[in-house]
């Protein structure tokens, strides 16, 4: 039984009424739900964008507690030599000063190592220490793991089951559990905003994104990670991408797109690093009626070999699904 109302839209960006529908009936696929949705393109400044849409006071019904969203990571140590090459990294490349004897990082080291470059994994560049937001914080593994590097750290987060965790098994007190819009922080009360993988979620980008900015202190950064719909995955598998999410996902950004958001709200975009993760390749063949393809790369050999230095080669030329983009207050 359907318990959401939807509401039809311009486009969010630059409210024009003037476009197309790219995707047609896109199924709900990451909860497994029968509902279907509209993906359109914004013929005046290129945006794309879920409509109609679930609206705001029902969108929880694609929520549930047992989304994958919501669940939490657990910690590893640091060992050897791994230990010691992201001690490096962080000292000479992003202005740490930090003693590799101490062990003190309690992040997913080999997964920030192997499987993700550095420059996608929102440290913060040049800014060692302060206060820091994480709006979208989950079950607040990126805020333990920046709280340990010497971080001030925040949070916001609207599922009150990862706010409890977080809280309770973490040790993290300053989580709100409340949408960003709610909060009441201080003018330019922030070094850094995160907002990895949640940008995309949100109703009114532009006012969040200026709320943001008010928050910040002058030239403190925001580090975005989001979707890329004009990636390789997307064009490939269009309706099926893993990245597509459609209804949770209300906005699907290009490198052009997320930028002319973030420059109309004061920022300057300083950076855009494309991930080089290959679980989106892989994930959307499995979402396809015909499971060949998925047969295929889901064979260790093929996957650990073959997709990998596909979606290293893919990251470096900026046609990945995902983007992290760092950017500055103006």
């Amino acid at each position: 039984m359907k318990s959401y109302n939807l509401e039809t839209i311009n486009c969010p960006l630059c409210n024009s009424s003037d476009y197309n529908i790219y995707i047609e009936n896109a199924k709900e696929l990451y909860n497994n739900m029968d509902e279907f949705f509209n993906v359109c393109y914004c013929l005046e400044c290129s945006h794309y964008f879920t409509n109609p849409r679930p609206t705001m006071d029902t969108i929880k019904y694609f929520y549930p507690d047992d989304a994958g969203y919501y669940a939490p990571v657990p910690y590893s140590l640091p060992r050897g030599k791994q230990y010691e090459i992201y001690i490096k990294i962080l000292n000479e490349k992003y202005g740490y000063n930090l003693n590799s004897g101490v062990i003190f990082i309690l992040a997913r080291l080999v997964f920030l190592i192997k499987k993700r470059n550095l420059e996608t994994s929102h440290i913060p560049y040049f800014i060692k220490g302060g206060r820091l937001l994480d709006i979208g914080c989950s079950y607040g593994t990126y805020l333990k793991k920046m709280e340990n590097l010497s971080w001030k750290v925040y949070g916001t987060e609207i599922n009150e089951k990862a706010v409890k965790y977080a809280q309770k098994e973490l040790g993290l007190k300053n989580i709100n559990n409340d949408f960003f819009e709610n909060s009441n922080f201080e003018k330019e009360f922030f070094d850094v905003v995160n907002m990895n993988m949640v940008l995309e979620h949100i109703y009114e980008p532009k006012s969040i994104l200026t709320k943001v900015s008010s928050i910040l202190k002058k030239d403190g950064q925001l580090m975005i990670s989001v979707p890329d719909i004009s990636g390789f995955e997307s064009k490939f598998y269009k309706q099926y991408a893993y990245g597509l999410q459609v209804p949770e996902h209300l906005h699907h950004f290009t490198p052009k797109t997320i930028s002319f958001l973030l420059e109309s709200c004061g920022f300057k975009v300083e950076k855009i690093v494309h991930q080089n993760f290959d679980r989106d390749l892989v994930a959307s063949a499995g979402y396809r009626p015909n499971k060949t393809l998925s047969k295929i790369l889901s064979t260790p050999l093929i996957r650990n070999t073959v997709v990998k230095v596909f979606i290293l080669f893919l990251a470096m030329i900026g046609k990945t699904s995902r983007m992290s983009i760092y950017a500055r207050k103006m």
